[in-house]
């Protein structure tokens, strides 16, 4: 059987870096009252009254047009209304009046990440990185894209410069981690994680990654510690709830694991994850019809739910419905159950 691990490496918030407030001298001239509904538009901003933000923007850009730190933020509150053309429009006259500012090509592609397109972002990234090598959040998200991309050497290296530039970047440290448990690096994997939890330690997500790791080394003590104090965070955060419960399946406390996976779909009705859990334990405790069943009630949730075919394949082959088991191996196979492969090969015909 296999149980899917809960690895979460966090997207921070699609918004770039406002710019900071200027200072605005007593008397005000009209190019001074520009200044005033700029810096009230970054207070906007802060309130996420995006709209707000954006009219503000307007009345400083009609008394200064050239206001490159007005046209800036304008295109981060477009990019949060998801206004994309605007966005870009406002960014790119920005970055002609400041071609300089490294932030104008971070912030260009974020625009790019909320449309998904991923070629232009990255080279938005580049452009970004050529005026400023330690840019920490552009090499984050270069990261990002390198953990995606399955080129983990260079997602590590990308975190590390991005933590060299701030030591206190929690997101960084966190996806490091991700990169290096995905090398087998356990033990690197645990410091980068803790590292994050001590900047961070209210971030439940953090707590689960960490959970996880040990449970890879088979701990499961520590591991339903971790996805204990995840959901003492966060009590809603079933990745943790459904982890909780497959490190106690592991674990052989079958009771406690099922409570755990009935707690997720009270909350989730639909959460296929869940119901291959159920799946799981009724497969361990031989009760093939019940396996079946929920097995398909994940496969129902989630077509894509490899696990979940392999699952009801065993139970289709215990019930001896022979022709069944093995179009569920099939498709396991297909969606990357590797130990499907072997059934295929013993169990079933060409």
């Amino acid at each position: 059987m296999r149980f899917v691990f809960t690895v979460i490496f966090l997207l921070s918030i699609v918004s770039g870096r406002t710019q900071d407030t200027v200072r605005i001298a007593s008397g005000l001239t009209p190019e001074q009252l520009a200044e005033q509904d700029y810096n009230n538009g970054l207070a906007a901003m802060k309130r996420t009254d995006f709209l707000g933000a954006v009219d503000l923007f307007n009345k400083a850009l009609i008394a200064r047009p050239t206001f490159d730190k007005a046209l800036y933020n304008r295109a981060i509150a477009y990019t949060q209304l998801k206004n994309y053309q605007l966005a870009k429009a406002d960014i790119d006259k920005a970055t002609t009046l400041n071609p300089k500012n490294p932030d104008n090509f971070f912030t260009k592609s974020l625009i790019y990440l909320s449309e998904n397109k991923k070629d232009s972002q990255q080279v938005s990234l580049d452009n970004c990185l050529a005026l400023a090598a330690g840019h920490p959040e552009a090499n984050y998200y270069k990261g990002l894209y390198y953990y995606e991309s399955g080129e983990l050497d260079k997602a590590i290296e990308c975190y590390s410069k991005a933590i060299a530039t701030n030591p206190s970047y929690a997101y960084a440290y966190n996806d490091r981690a991700s990169a290096k448990r995905a090398k087998d690096d356990l033990s690197g994997a645990i410091m980068d994680y803790e590292k994050a939890l001590a900047l961070e330690p209210s971030q439940a997500f953090i707590y689960n990654n960490l959970g996880s790791v040990y449970r890879q080394q088979k701990n499961y003590g520590k591991a339903i510690e971790l996805y204990s104090k995840a959901l003492s965070q966060n009590a809603g955060y079933l990745p943790a709830l459904n982890n909780r419960g497959a490190a106690k399946l592991e674990n052989n406390d079958l009771k406690s694991a099922e409570t755990d996976f009935e707690e997720v779909l009270k909350k989730d009705p639909s959460n296929s994850q869940a119901y291959n859990n159920l799946a799981s334990v009724a497969i361990l405790k031989k009760d093939y019809k019940k396996a079946k069943d929920m097995a398909a009630r994940a496969i129902q949730m989630n077509e894509k739910n490899g696990p979940a075919y392999f699952n009801r394949a065993i139970a289709r082959q215990m019930l001896k419905e022979e022709e069944g088991c093995c179009a569920d191996w099939k498709k396991a196979k297909e969606l990357g159950v590797t130990a499907a492969a072997t059934y295929l090969n013993t169990d079933c015909e060409d």
